[in-house]
């Protein structure tokens, strides 16, 4: 039984129990007080209806406060989440396919630490691989920033996979630092995707503006190689407020 039946119940047995009933001159006087009475009592229900919470449409949260709804995303560049009000589901290394390979994957994966396997043979063959991506900073070399050279280059980083303790969606806005109306920033960083002129296509993704950093490559092969994203007034892009050859922000927002 929920609080509104009781709650009606108790107002009909304290409507049933006044000490002073209404004495019915006439059958109809008599029809008239019940109805009044019944009247009462559905309308005390109906408030008590309209008051009490709805459990299915609370920010995510059942009854206890037990979160039962929210959403995921990557963290990429960091192994934990940032945001407080986000929950670590995994941790683990950022990987992709080749960058020299036509029919390569496009998307880039957030690889567990602790792998399970099923059946499986002792072949290397070319099939699709899937392995650990690297950064490559190119010709940008700022010091103490996700383009710094001797501290990213050639560097493989991990990723973090979060769960959103408030909220139901994820949106990556690039170009922005802030997130837009009443969104929430989960993290903030820089756009990054593969080299235009490497066979193989790729996504773009946000990478955390303070990432960590793995293990140094020792070769660029069979790596999935991300670069930073740069503006291009080509004409139809606004410029400004595009600036042709600026790296272009992004930051992960949740609602």
């Amino acid at each position: 039984m929920t609080m509104s039946s009781v709650y009606v119940f108790i107002v009909f047995l304290l409507l049933l129990a006044q000490t002073k009933p209404t004495v019915c001159k006439t059958n109809s006087a008599c029809t008239d007080n019940m109805d009044s009475m019944m009247f009462q009592v559905i309308w005390a229900g109906l408030k008590s209806l309209k008051h009490e919470p709805n459990n299915q449409n609370n920010g995510g949260k059942a009854t206890g406060g037990k979160a039962t709804g929210g959403s995921n995303y990557i963290q990429w560049g960091r192994s934990t989440c940032t945001n407080r009000n986000s929950e670590l589901v995994y941790d683990g290394y950022t990987g992709g396919s080749s960058h020299t390979k036509e029919g390569s994957a496009v998307n880039d994966l957030c690889l567990p630490k602790q792998p399970q396997w099923g059946v499986y043979d002792a072949k290397v063959n070319n099939n699709p691989f899937v392995g650990a991506a690297v950064f490559n900073v190119y010709d940008i070399d700022i010091k103490n920033s996700l383009f710094d050279k001797s501290k990213y280059d050639m560097y493989s980083f991990p990723c973090a996979v979060c769960h959103t303790k408030i909220g139901s969606s994820i949106l990556m806005i690039p170009g922005r630092k802030d997130c837009i109306g009443d969104w929430n920033k989960e993290y903030t960083g820089y756009l990054m995707s593969g080299f235009p002129d490497h066979k193989s296509a790729t996504e773009y993704i946000c990478v955390d503006a303070d990432s960590e950093r793995l293990k140094k490559a020792s070769s660029w092969t069979n790596k999935r190689i991300l670069y930073a994203v740069a503006a291009k007034c080509n004409g139809v892009l606004p410029c400004p407020p595009y600036v042709d050859g600026r790296e272009m922000t992004c930051v992960v927002c949740s609602k």
